[in-house]
């Protein structure tokens, strides 16, 4: 349409400006009336597609390195962190509570605290029976490098190796740090660095982990420790205490750790919808949505729970459809909630179902925000996850 205007416009103007006397049955005339501007628009148009042949080329290559940005990224973000050993204490027992949640087993009722006062709805670890608040933590951690004693003695010493605390409100890290090295000197293992988490980070310290480029700070061997104990237990409180020992999966498949489960990055929710997170925690998690029949939650809050259904059966997630939705969790009504050591209980709960089941668990909790993670079955060898360690040209991005 354009060019019909130019044409008819360079036509008027010709016409306009030719000298009076001068044929216009020439061949120049005609070349001028409507050579010239057709030939003009020719060009233009010629080079008009030429410039938007460019330009969708220029954007079929962004597309493409963007799309390829994009999967690198995902699969980075897929690297697991191997469970090469774990220990708890709780009201249900230190072993197969995962069973016994699954066939509807609970111990949260109201009792009498240890410590005496009046009735509280809560559980407590009868079996930490000393005195002192301290001399409690000195025992649960004694108890717990007692159960992962044996995969603590195979771990290679040339390799890095460091222990990091969950520290619970009602102690000081100084004090609870201190408490540990004793009871680290009384195993007999080799010297270890001991750190305690920032206040709310949980298990996004595996999220940071998953972050390193490479070097010690990525291939390392590293043990985390929560311990909840109580004085005077809250309402709908837990005592709990979990240790799980995690190494870079590429790093003890070539020392021969045996690895039990695979913990995979955790997404917490900043600003996205429920949906998108508990997708993109299934997504980095290596599993379909249908396959995941077990969600394993803790520390939710009462607007999260509904909500977390809602986005579970838009997903499709496989616990959304079993029977009067067993599929779903719930340990604070189990036994309560286990502070500090909330989701570390979920992420050890979720392993040791995933060995029996052989099936990929999700685990959801609230800290910060609402967090989301996806725990698989011990991988087979030679296959999926046992690849060489994959560089992280998107660090920051995943």
């Amino acid at each position: 349409m354009m060019c019909v205007f130019a044409i008819a416009a360079a036509a008027a103007y010709t016409l306009s400006t030719w000298p009076k006397g001068v044929p216009t049955g020439t061949v120049w005339f005609w070349i001028r009336v409507l050579g010239f501007p057709t030939l003009a628009c020719t060009i233009l148009y010629g080079l008009r597609l030429l410039y938007f042949e460019r330009e969708r080329e220029r954007q079929d290559a962004e597309r493409e390195q963007w799309e390829d940005d994009c999967a690198e990224a995902t699969r980075f973000a897929q690297e697991p962190i191997a469970l090469l050993a774990s220990g708890y204490l709780c009201s249900l027992g230190i072993l197969d509570v995962a069973g016994a949640m699954a066939i509807g087993v609970r111990r949260l009722e109201s009792s009498v605290p240890a410590a005496g006062g009046e009735t509280v709805r809560h559980t407590a670890l009868r079996l930490i029976d000393d005195s002192d608040l301290a001399d409690r933590y000195a025992s649960c951690f004694r108890e717990l490098l007692a159960m992962i004693d044996d995969a603590l003695h195979v771990l290679p010493r040339s390799l890095p190796f460091e222990i990091r605390l969950d520290c619970p409100g009602n102690i000081e890290a100084d004090e609870l740090r201190e408490i540990w090295r004793r009871c680290w000197a009384e195993t007999g293992h080799r010297a270890a660095e001991v750190s305690v988490l920032a206040r709310d980070e949980g298990v996004m310290a595996v999220d940071a982990w998953l972050d390193a480029y490479g070097g010690p700070a990525l291939e390392k061997y590293a043990l985390f420790v929560a311990v909840q104990l109580y004085d005077e237990p809250p309402a709908d409180s837990a005592e709990v205490a979990v240790a799980l020992l995690l190494g870079w999966p590429q790093m003890a498949q070539r020392n021969g750790t045996p690895i039990r489960a695979l913990m995979h990055r955790p997404v917490e929710r900043s600003g996205d919808t429920l949906l998108d997170v508990l997708y993109t925690g299934v997504l980095w998690g290596r599993a379909k949505p249908e396959g995941v029949a077990d969600v394993w939650q803790t520390g939710l809050a009462p607007a999260d729970k509904p909500a977390l259904l809602e986005a579970a059966s838009e997903l499709k997630l496989g616990a959304s459809n079993t029977d009067e939705l067993s599929g779903f969790h719930d340990i604070d009504l189990a036994m309560g909630h286990a502070g500090v050591a909330d989701a570390w209980l979920a992420i050890a709960l979720a392993a040791e179902h995933a060995i029996q089941s052989g099936n990929p668990q999700a685990v959801a909790t609230r800290r910060r925000d609402l967090r989301v993670a996806v725990v698989q079955p011990r991988p087979v060898s030679g296959v999926e996850h046992a690849r060489a360690p994959m560089e992280n040209k998107n660090e920051g991005n995943a």
